[in-house]
């Protein structure tokens, strides 16, 4: 049995999962699998995933989202360690290796996230290149629920974590694939300390958007924050506190710039009736009357 099983959900990610899985695979830790979920894809997926190494495991089945996949996963494997990659990101190859050292440094410490950095395909062989030392960032490390219920510091595919942990636990969510991982770290932070590696061992692979695309009428991680404050309260575990000012900047954030994407791109209507309710409530409304103003600007003055 390998030490560390690395679960990649794919879904019609031919022109990227080769790399994705060769990354894992060249990491400087070698007691690994990597264990392929092909959720219902259309193209190669699986054939791409595969790469010729015995280390590999494609698992196919029908489309069911990135949370089951993730789920279905975790439940195929059965190792000490558990790690999330998505089908088009990439590791450096020190990561494994660094953050089983940090776990086995602090083994009171189940979770070991790290920073990474937005990634948009360009070559970047500098990254991979360059040494890592594996220092720690003790600001975020800990009981770090107060910071994770704020924003979600710990992006899926730079955790590792023990696997007794996910059995304790369960599974993810699956009823929104946008909260979902955080839904479930968040839980995690209220019963597991978590290690922070302060350099960069992911990147983080974004896709150009359509201006087109449709804006979601409803502000999914404005209510999954509200959901997760009423279940763990503003102290998990007793004595670890979200900063109230913090997390009032934070709420007011979320909905203005979901309000501001409406009325500058969307349902007008709805934009509004969000700024209304922020003027209502307050604070910041002077930040909010910038902001509505400048999202009005942008839908009747486009420069596209």
């Amino acid at each position: 049995m390998p030490r560390v099983n690395i679960v990649i959900p794919a879904y019609n990610a031919e022109a990227f999962i080769a790399a994705t899985v060769r990354s894992a695979l060249d990491q400087t830790f070698t007691d690994l699998q990597v264990t392929v979920i092909d959720d219902g894809s259309r193209d190669a997926t699986a054939a791409n995933a595969a790469l010729d190494d015995a280390r590999v495991r494609v698992i196919s089945q029908e489309n069911r989202g990135m949370s089951r996949s993730r789920n279905r996963g975790m439940a195929e494997v059965d190792s000490e360690f558990v790690a999330l990659l998505d089908a088009d990101d990439l590791w450096h190859p020190e990561k494994l290796r660094l953050q089983l050292q940090a776990l086995q440094d602090r083994p009171d410490h189940d979770f070991c996230y790290s920073a990474f950095d937005v990634w948009h395909g360009e070559a970047r062989p500098d990254y991979f290149a360059q040494p890592r030392q594996g220092s720690i960032d003790e600001s975020r490390s800990g009981w770090i629920y107060p910071v994770l219920v704020l924003d979600n510091y710990a992006l899926p595919s730079s955790v590792i974590w023990r696997r007794s942990a996910w059995d304790s636990m369960g599974g993810f969510l699956t009823d929104n694939q946008q909260t979902d991982d955080w839904e479930y770290l968040v839980r995690a932070s209220t019963q597991h300390r978590f290690v922070r590696l302060a350099e960069s061992f992911v990147l983080y692979r974004q896709h150009p958007v359509s201006l087109s695309r449709r804006i979601p009428a409803t502000n999914t991680t404005e209510m999954m924050r509200a959901d997760l404050i009423r279940r763990f309260g503003m102290s998990s575990p007793p004595g670890h506190d979200v900063d109230p000012v913090a997390l009032q900047r934070f709420q007011h954030k979320g909905w203005a710039n979901f309000a501001d994407a409406h009325c500058a791109k969307g349902d007008l209507a709805l934009g509004l009736k969000t700024f209304a309710g922020l003027l209502r409530r307050g604070p910041y409304r002077g930040a909010t009357l910038t902001k509505m103003g400048k999202s009005l600007f942008r839908r009747w003055v486009p420069n596209d």
